[in-house]
């Protein structure tokens, strides 16, 4: 296709000296046209779906949200701001800037007040891992803080988009430390998937360990080499049985002679 493109613009544009175009011009404009073909061919999704828009705009103006969430900022600036000043030779936390900050500049504002009304009031908190000073002049300070995602937007794709809509949607009532949100990664786990699994996993494995230790409590091994009688008891039980049979005989009538007590009359 692109070959016959670069004839048919070569065949409808020659060059004042009667010949073609030359081969270079027509490379360009057929590589223009494939490129702009294959952008069309994979589009990529750059916003949330419509649900998923309207429960996290629903949840920004929730008064119980605003609420933790200032809570949760202001305890979370202390750690940053803390965090700045011992990792960075010279920070300006006001304006986004420190020199000589090192690699491990990472402060933790994982909120577990703010986890326990997210997924109990709004859908599932996450962690957002980001960089709120990257463009200002302090790229090494991270932060990892809680995020609370909706529960319209707990799906793959909407979870994979949302940092990207959250940043550029609601930026302009962001400021400060807050703002940056272009590098944010969202990390989501699935603890509530795995500690059932897990739980079934370890009920079945026990009840496997509880078989052979059944087995062996209520099953009497085999000794080799143990007397189940001793030669004194076999000896008395000989014995006995002998007298036993004397005693048989002598009711069944006859003395040693075989000749009975009883008279016969004729």
């Amino acid at each position: 296709w692109l070959k016959r493109l670069s004839w048919s613009v070569s065949m409808r544009h020659p060059d004042p000296a009667g010949g073609m175009l030359p081969s270079c011009l027509q490379v360009l404009c057929a590589f223009a046209a494939g490129s702009s073909l294959a952008k069309a061919a994979t589009p990529r999704r750059l916003t949330t779906s419509l649900p998923c828009r309207q429960e996290l705009d629903s949840m920004l103006k929730d008064e119980s949200w605003l609420w933790m969430n200032s809570s949760f900022s202001r305890w979370c600036r202390v750690k940053l701001e803390n965090e700045m000043a011992q990792c960075c030779r010279t920070a300006n936390f006001a304006q986004g800037r420190g020199e000589g900050c090192t690699e491990s500049c990472d402060a933790n504002c994982i909120h577990q007040p703010f986890i326990d009304m997210c997924n109990s009031d709004f859908g599932k908190a996450c962690t957002v891992i980001r960089k709120p000073f990257f463009y200002t002049g302090a790229p090494e300070l991270k932060v990892s803080e809680t995020f609370c995602v909706p529960a319209a937007c707990t799906n793959g794709a909407d979870r994979q988009a949302l940092m990207d809509w959250y940043s550029s949607s609601y930026r302009i009532i962001r400021s400060g430390w807050h703002k940056e949100y272009s590098e944010a990664v969202l990390e989501c786990d699935n603890s509530g998937v795995v500690v059932p699994i897990l739980a079934v996993v370890g009920v079945l494995l026990g009840i496997i360990l509880l078989i052979p230790v059944g087995i062996i409590l209520f099953k009497a091994p085999k000794e080799r080499g143990r007397t189940l009688i001793s030669q004194a008891d076999m000896q008395d039980r000989t014995e006995d049985d002998g007298a036993a049979g004397d005693l048989r005989q002598a009711g069944a009538g006859g003395d040693a002679l075989n000749n009975s007590g009883m008279w016969t009359g004729r």
